[in-house]
């Protein structure tokens, strides 16, 4: 697939954004208060109904002077010639340049149906039963744009399983996540629950970077210092925070693919910490204890369907057995992962008392980490998940939650989550997709209420003027622009 991009200009975003970005949450981070959790104004303002410029539709509520065009629907032809697969999910923006040109990688959370892209699409596990599973359908796309402009996509991964999160490399790729264990040895397939790495201007190599663990990955942060690759799982109240130190840390693609350590985090002087009832401010010293064996699987098997043998990964995963055997910390659903100047900011969706959402920070030059937002309902803040961190220095949290309903007034969709330098929360954006009548040159998305369905892949191009953002279901993609000067964002 050819790109309007050329190797000679093009840099890696996180390599960028280290030029661009303000300190992150600098001082909120040396401040001994912390905000309470409950949502304060906005410095953008009070959210409206903003109309898409794409199809004519309010689909978002945004704050006054705010403006986006939508891209990527699912069923829309790509220039490869497939159709945009369905469950958009974790996002980033890979590469640019000074001109505009991104490349944005976008995780599409399928497991069973036709594989995505085309003949040229790399593919990783190309099992299928006639009748039964057409084939495994999660994997990747690639889109690029121009100043918020698609001109162009293609699949870049095939053939793997509930590709929910993952995060971008400081050299220019995408580390793609399978949110699923799935022995598929047992029926003749392989195995799924691992990470694979999606360049930007070739073709993935579809190797799985074993040695990050066979589990239900969620997301991913890399340290540019030293190459530390940080990684989240979500597997209920069994889930652990874990470190990959590479055998080869050199910057650039496929050089994970060697293997290297994995370890994860643990509570110094306390056992088996459970971090989920924490409250914002709550500051811990943490150490790291070894996985000897990151491809070990997990407690037990269950079938997938009736009449199926059992493929599915129950119970603890392996690395988290053997890192609760050596004192590791639990969390409550690990999930979103994002790396700013020195700290690595990661989401536990049910953390909290509420079991809402907590936000942590790790600073890894300290060996410190500290829950620096805690909901206190669903009303703050419901079920946060996907992170990012704005050329400015502020937090974006995408909710997973379904929507709610305040005392007293009507339904309210799915949220973006601004969180500024002080800690205090805000709204940013509302999920709005309610259609009642057929999306031109879109019949083949169903008519229905989308609000409850959650945000995701939220990142921002490295001088902060576009906002790229996904709604899981219909499946849409977002380029959002405006005065973002006027607050944290």
């Amino acid at each position: 697939m050819s790109s309007p991009i050329s190797r000679r200009r093009l840099l890696g975003h996180s390599a960028l954004a280290g030029i661009a970005l303000a300190a992150p949450l600098s001082r909120l981070m040396a401040q001994q208060g912390f905000a309470p959790g409950r949502l304060g104004n906005s410095a953008y303002g009070p959210l409206q109904p903003a109309v898409d410029r794409t199809t004519g539709l309010p689909l978002l509520r945004l704050p006054e002077g705010f403006r986006y065009s939508s891209f990527g629907w699912t069923g829309d032809g790509m220039s490869d010639g497939a159709p945009t697969p369905a469950r958009h999910d974790g996002m980033a923006i890979v590469a640019e340049d000074n001109r505009g040109f991104a490349v944005l990688v976008r995780n599409h959370e399928l497991s069973i149906d036709a594989l995505l892209g085309n003949e040229h699409t790399p593919v990783y596990d190309d099992f299928s039963l006639p009748g039964l599973l057409p084939g495994l359908a999660g994997g990747t796309t690639t889109t690029w744009l121009r100043n918020g402009r698609r001109l162009g996509d293609y699949g870049s991964l095939a053939g793997t399983v509930a590709n929910c999160a993952g995060g971008p490399t400081p050299w220019g790729s995408w580390l793609s996540c399978e949110e699923a264990i799935v022995m598929g040895n047992v029926i003749g397939a392989r195995d799924h629950g691992y990470v694979f790495e999606v360049p930007a201007l070739a073709r993935a190599s579809a190797v799985p970077i074993v040695d990050m663990g066979l589990m239900a990955h969620e997301a991913v942060a890399v340290d540019p210092d030293d190459g530390a690759v940080y990684l989240t799982e979500d597997n209920g109240n069994t889930s652990g925070f874990y470190r990959f130190l590479p055998h080869d840390p050199s910057p650039r693609v496929g050089a994970l693919e060697a293997g290297g350590y994995l370890q994860m985090l643990r509570v110094v002087g306390v056992d088996n910490a459970n971090l989920a009832e924490v409250a914002a401010g709550d500051q811990y010293n943490v150490a790291w204890v070894p996985i000897d064996d990151p491809n070990a699987p997990p407690d037990s098997l269950v079938a997938v369907a009736p009449g199926f043998p059992p493929t599915n990964g129950a119970g603890r995963s392996g690395p988290y057995r053997q890192g609760e055997a050596l004192g590791g910390a639990r969390f409550n659903r690990g999930e979103g992962c994002w790396y700013a100047h020195g700290v690595v900011y990661f989401v536990d969706t049910s953390g909290g008392p509420a079991g809402k959402g907590a936000v942590w920070a790790y600073q890894p030059a300290k060996s410190l980490l500290t829950a620096i937002y805690v909901s206190p309902a669903d009303t703050e803040a419901d079920n946060v998940d996907n992170v990012t961190v704005s050329p400015r220095g502020g937090l974006l949290l995408c909710e997973d939650g379904g929507g709610h309903t305040p005392a007293g007034a009507a339904f309210r969709g799915t949220r973006l989550i601004g969180v500024d330098q002080r800690g205090v929360a805000f709204e940013f954006a509302e999920n709005n997709i309610l259609l009642e009548a057929s999306l031109p040159d879109r019949p083949a998305i169903p008519l229905q209420d989308y609000r409850s369905s959650e945000f995701a892949g939220a990142c921002f191009d490295r001088f902060g003027r576009t906002l790229y953002v996904n709604i899981q279901t219909p499946g849409v993609s977002f380029a959002i622009r405006g005065p973002w000067w006027r607050g944290a964002l």
